[in-house]
């Protein structure tokens, strides 16, 4: 009995000893055996199986780490996610750890604590994917910037052809029926983007830009010969509206592979074309409309566009199969039988089904951005398109009119790049909603109290000046947030669902907003201004929704 009980000791002991050392070994192995790198199907077995063994022989309880398939290295590092792009096994960003048996291990592991911004589903992706910088990843944000000059620049710029045809081809018809020229037009843009960003998730960025171009080229070209609303409608509203609709989801879809830290900065260069075709467009035009006419003005401007679209497609590309794990998809399963026009049919009946994701909108902050982004497109939109109408209805010339639309656009080059580099550190939410106060707030007393009141160059030129800064961050912070808070495999689809929301808000507003300027006078103009405020102080509370439902009143908060 004696001897029995000192071998029971001395086991004891040995077993004691072994489980003192648990937290060093646990340690040292954690540091060999964790490593943050992508995570590969076919490792599954042979990971697991390792994992077993080692903790068995460091005497603690086996574990299943599945669910956690990188962890950093720097066990005191909050940087807990998922290689797999898009297809998370965590449901929630809270992540619990099974405690090991030594107090030295249970410091490790509760030191461990996920990213604060862990809401978006896009923090469980391992940045080591993406290259975020290179020579060929800013040649892609250089090609995004060729093509969104075209896209967003046209948006930018289209008051330069409503202020025209104002005057000109539709000078008998009232605002609130030409306005369904630009209404149609900014609801396909809006729609049809749709479409591009589940094109773009499935096919890449070449197949819809290049659609997207050949429909931009003719519609601007044919739109030359138009002179009534009824042609402007079908071949502006809906040619040009579908082109354009089909080269946004691509171009930033595109930055999204290749950035993810420095992913607000690169949207901020390549949405910066915008603003450049903001600036140039309208020069163009007013100087071709009084050297070639209407017709021919828009004409060239149909090749400028092919020209710079052209150099777009042979420099964007997309690296979805380097971020993203090859999938099983349905219409990949061979049919015994089956023609191939009819797996052709079922593999378009797929990509259609596939075209929204409304369930997205069960995501609060995903749902609130939206909102957010349709109210601010919206008033910029509308400011955008009836502004230098306003200008030509107080006493100026048409000139004057498209140089506030210069304007604005140049300072957007500022108001777009600034924010972008802000955003990386700080988060875009908390840009946007500083950047949407500021732009409201010059609405209400800057347009409506000032220029009203006092309709003079000094006042307009003021209005232009800080409107076109702050009011940038419309465009080229709206991917970012979309891409905060959705997985990068479905940043496509998401964005164009976003898009889509915006332009029925873009349609009816539109709409809205000839019908407020009706007849054109002073009062109807203030009105109108109040319109837009209102829209820019409604996107405000979205997006302080959006940023408290994730982080709540943390002010410092990155997100």
């Amino acid at each position: 009995m004696i001897s029995k009980s000192t071998g029971g000791a001395g086991d004891n002991a040995e077993k004691s000893g072994r489980k003192k050392n648990v937290g060093t070994g646990n340690s040292e192995f954690l540091e060999k055996q964790i490593e943050l790198r992508p995570y590969e199907d076919d490792e599954d077995e042979d990971l697991d199986s390792d994992m077993e063994a080692n903790l068995q022989s460091a005497d603690l309880e086996p574990v299943d780490l599945r669910p956690v398939k990188m962890v950093s290295a720097d066990l005191g590092s909050a940087s807990l996610g998922l290689a797999r792009c898009g297809s998370a096994k965590l449901t929630s960003p809270s992540i619990a750890l099974t405690r090991s048996h030594s107090n030295h291990g249970d410091d490790a592991w509760h030191n461990i604590q996920p990213d604060s911004s862990a809401l978006s589903n896009s923090s469980f992706e391992d940045p080591s994917n993406y290259p975020d910088g290179g020579w060929r990843a800013y040649l892609v944000v250089f090609g995004a910037f060729l093509g969104l000059t075209v896209s967003f620049g046209f948006i930018n710029s289209i008051g330069a052809i409503q202020s025209y045809t104002n005057l000109h081809q539709l000078k008998d018809v009232s605002t609130s029926k030409s306005s369904y020229i630009f209404a149609i037009f900014l609801l396909l843009t809006y729609i049809v983007g749709v479409v591009a960003g589940v094109a773009f998730d499935e096919l890449g960025p070449r197949i819809p830009l290049m659609y997207g171009t050949c429909v931009v080229f003719f519609g601007l070209f044919f739109t030359g010969s138009c002179n009534s609303v009824g042609s402007f409608v079908g071949v502006f509203g809906v040619l040009a509206g579908m082109g354009v609709g089909f080269c946004g989801a691509p171009l930033t879809g595109a930055i999204s592979h290749w950035f993810y830290k420095n992913r607000s900065k690169a949207f901020a260069l390549a949405t910066l074309g915008g603003s450049v075709g903001g600036i140039a467009f309208p020069l163009l035009l007013n100087r071709l409309y009084i050297v070639v006419g209407f017709k021919w003005a828009l004409r060239i401007l149909a090749f400028v566009c092919l020209a710079l679209m052209l150099v777009c497609i042979s420099l964007v590309s997309g690296r979805k199969d380097k971020i993203c794990p090859p999938e099983k998809k349905s219409s990949d399963r061979i049919v015994v039988g089956q023609t191939r026009s009819k797996q052709i049919g079922r593999e378009l009946w797929v990509l259609c089904k596939k075209t929204v994701d409304f369930t997205a909108f069960k995501e609060l902050p995903y749902l609130l951005c939206t909102l957010g982004i349709g109210l601010s497109d919206l008033s910029l939109v509308c400011t955008l398109t009836y502004f230098p109408s306003y200008i030509t209805y107080i006493g100026y010339s048409e000139t004057k009119a498209n140089t506030c639309i210069t304007i604005i656009n140049a300072l957007g080059i500022l108001g777009r790049y600034l924010p972008g580099i802000l955003a990386d550190k700080i988060g875009p939410y908390n840009v946007m909603i500083v950047m949407m106060i500021i732009t409201c707030l010059s609405v209400f007393i800057l347009w409506l109290g000032w220029s009203m009141e006092s309709p003079d160059l000094t006042s307009i030129y003021v209005f232009t000046v800080i409107y076109g800064f702050f009011d940038s961050a419309v465009l080229s912070l709206a991917p970012c947030c979309i891409a905060a808070v959705s997985p990068t495999r479905e940043f496509g689809k998401r964005y164009g669902t976003s898009y889509l929301v915006a332009g029925l808000f873009v349609f009816g507003g539109t709409i809205a907003g000839g019908a407020i300027i009706s007849e054109e006078s002073l009062q109807h103009y203030r009105y109108f201004a109040i319109f837009c405020g209102a829209l820019y102080a409604a996107s405000v509370v979205t997006y302080v929704a959006a940023r408290f439902y994730q982080v709540g009143w943390k002010v410092k908060t990155r997100v």
